[in-house]
């Protein structure tokens, strides 16, 4: 029975925290109904006994058990299955707040040719009521909208189906493949609907579970220094497409240029290779000709970082110093900021 929400879960090894998931969609109704595809990914525990219990007793509830593993192959075969006019993400450890679909759905109908979006929580007793304040963001705030933390997931927004089941999430990422899915989504409904804004809700509709250890975002990913100039490369075009003003560029990049910074110094603190390699593997990912266009870039603007020098010098092991008392903060970290800029002669744009 085709739905107006279709809810598409992909579960592994949730057994925890599976039934708040999931009973917190059926307790969703929106007008036109909701529906809730689990993709059971064969994990270690009984996750998969218990979306059968839920199919059993619920006919909005349907189960599809793979064999293979991944987010991105789940979450594929859900918008295979998906029948809904509209389509929403979510994490087998998060929830959706009570009224989440209806006012995604209101805010879709009040503007029917905007990307609907919304903020998140952590708490999961949120007190703050679902409201539907709402504010139109025009295609040109792209970069803030990401700094903002509402752009690079997939499940804080409202996706058309029509479109979004032509897309798929590419299996060869581990890391930051619901960047490149959003960022595609984008790009079609700027096809599909020429002049179109963000809508983006005040209220956090998701409740997102950080609580947990272990996750792909916390794991040491030997290729993180490929993969995100891949998508940061992927992310400027986009900005630069839709006119983004320099006010938002140059926080932007400073955040790309950290996160890349990042990477560099988690090669020397958890790579499983000996010293002498992990610093090779570190000098190497210096290399990569995504950082050293940025690089120039941030030069020409006078775009500050406190990573931009040593980046520019190639010297990971001050990289992973710097890093290192950023993440404990340690009053080095403000020093070899300072020194950095100065260095540099001034009068560049500080953040």
């Amino acid at each position: 029975m085709r739905t107006a929400v279709c809810v598409i879960v992909p579960v592994w090894g949730a057994e925890k925290t599976l039934h708040r998931c999931i009973d917190s969609i059926l307790a969703q109704h929106p007008e036109g109904g909701v529906s809730c595809v689990l993709v059971d990914d064969a994990g270690p525990d009984r996750s998969g006994a218990i979306c059968d219990e839920y199919a059993a007793k619920d006919d909005r509830v349907q189960v599809i058990h793979r064999t293979e593993s991944g987010v991105s192959g789940a979450r594929n075969a859900g918008l295979d299955a998906a029948d809904a006019d509209f389509i929403v993400f979510l994490d087998a450890d998060d929830a959706l707040r009570p009224g989440a679909l209806q006012a995604a759905l209101t805010a879709q109908q009040q503007a029917p040719g905007d990307f609907v979006l919304w903020h998140y929580t952590t708490e999961e007793a949120c007190p703050d009521l679902v409201t539907q304040a709402a504010r139109t963001a025009a295609p040109a705030e792209l970069a803030r909208l990401y700094l903002d933390c509402l752009i690079a997931m997939p499940w804080n927004k409202l996706y058309r189906a029509d479109l979004a089941k032509s897309l798929h999430f590419d299996s060869a990422y581990c890391l930051g493949e619901d960047l490149q899915f959003v960022l595609d989504y984008i790009a079609l409904l700027k096809n599909a609907q020429p002049g179109f804004a963000y809508r983006v809700l005040e209220s956090a509709l998701t409740f997102y579970d950080c609580s947990r250890d272990g996750t792909l975002s916390t794991r040491y990913h030997s290729d993180y220094c490929d993969i995100w100039p891949q998508h940061f490369a992927k992310l400027n075009r986009a900005v630069t497409a839709a006119h983004a003003p320099e006010e938002d560029l140059l926080p932007l990049w400073r955040a790309e240029l950290r996160v890349f910074a990042e990477g560099v110094a988690d090669i020397l603190r958890r790579d499983p290779g000996e010293p002498a390699a992990r610093l090779a593997k570190a000098r190497a990912a210096l290399q990569n000709p995504w950082l050293g266009e940025m690089l120039d870039t941030m030069k020409a603007k006078r775009c500050y970082s406190p990573y931009y020098l040593p980046l520019r010098l190639r010297r990971p092991r001050l990289l992973y110093r710097m890093a290192e008392a950023a993440r404990t903060g340690s009053p080095l970290f403000g020093k070899l900021d300072w020194a950095g800029y100065y260095l540099l002669g001034g009068r560049w744009h500080r953040a």
